[in-house]
């Protein structure tokens, strides 16, 4: 399962899965891969990286040694090890990365998993129009609300990152997360615990009693959420999030249908943007975007 432009660890009888898995992550990290695929196959499960030569098959792993490796990867983000079929979230550290684990079972019961990697420099981010990011960086809202669009996997959070690690000076950041990725120690996190019964909503209602300068919601996921945001928006805070819209100017359509009135929609919001990943003649990554302000009328 060697690539021949790679150093992908090679299973061998006498691999063991913590050792195995420390040599995936440490190579996938260094080829920029964004998320490593476990998937079921007929007897086996297919291992994919995504990475900046996009999607790269790494070959087929027996199925005892793939639940080996995914039972220490559940046991890693502190996962219910005992469950296959329903969706979990987890996360847990590797080095100086994050790496964010979902997993669920399909239709016939067979567990499949994904991890995102997640480098711990939000700076890193690359982006097409870099007069365009400056400005945006300079333009340093004070209050409103801030929305970045686009796809799974278009460095939404990164970008969300690297604005605030600019708007942040001399201001508190809190951020409401699901999970958090980017550990950041000069922002107070907080992370969704579904377990424990603390949502979205319970933990905006805490934020806000902080009274921060620059609130932090990871994702816009339902109507609820969608009202405490705004409610957040509306109340003098800096609000920045990340909502699932098509373009940017749909970020307000979206809003509206996740049953916000939109006139308070358009008091409140300031920029969306929507982001996307193209890579440029070098084959490496780099993001693009488009920006509406809702400012100016």
């Amino acid at each position: 399962m060697r690539n021949q432009h790679d150093d992908w660890p090679i299973l061998t009888e006498s691999s063991r899965a913590p050792d195995y898995l420390k040599d995936l992550l440490t190579v996938a990290l260094k080829n920029d891969a964004t998320d490593l695929y476990l998937l079921p196959k007929e007897g086996a499960y297919q291992l994919s990286a995504q990475g900046p030569a996009g999607l790269q098959s790494l070959g087929g792993l027996p199925e005892d040694f793939a639940r080996s490796l995914m039972a220490l990867l559940k046991y890693r983000a502190q996962v219910d090890l005992a469950e296959f079929r329903r969706p979990q979230l987890g996360r847990f550290a590797f080095g100086d990365a994050f790496v964010r684990l979902s997993s669920v079972g399909d239709f016939l019961g067979r567990e499949s998993m994904v991890l995102r990697l997640i480098g711990h420099q939000a700076s890193a981010a690359r982006f097409a129009d870099l007069a365009a990011w400056q400005a945006l960086l300079a333009s340093k809202p004070r209050a409103g609300l801030f929305v970045i669009a686009g796809p799974t996997g278009s460095g939404k959070t990164t970008t969300l990152y690297a604005l605030l690690n600019e708007w942040a000076k001399d201001r508190l950041v809190l951020t409401v997360e699901d999970p958090v990725e980017l550990v950041q120690p000069a922002f107070l996190q907080l992370q969704v615990n579904e377990t424990a019964k603390v949502g979205y909503q319970d933990l905006i209602k805490v934020a806000l009693r902080h009274r921060p300068d620059i609130l932090v919601i990871g994702e816009i996921r339902d109507a609820q959420t969608a009202a405490a945001t705004l409610q957040a928006a509306l109340s003098g805070h800096l609000v920045l999030t990340t909502v699932h819209a098509n373009s940017a100017e749909q970020v307000l359509l979206r809003l509206v249908d996740l049953g916000l009135p939109e006139k308070l929609v358009r008091a409140a919001l300031i920029t969306s943007l929507y982001q996307r990943l193209e890579r440029d003649a070098n084959g490496r990554l780099q993001a693009t975007f488009d920006q509406k302000d809702w400012s100016v009328h």
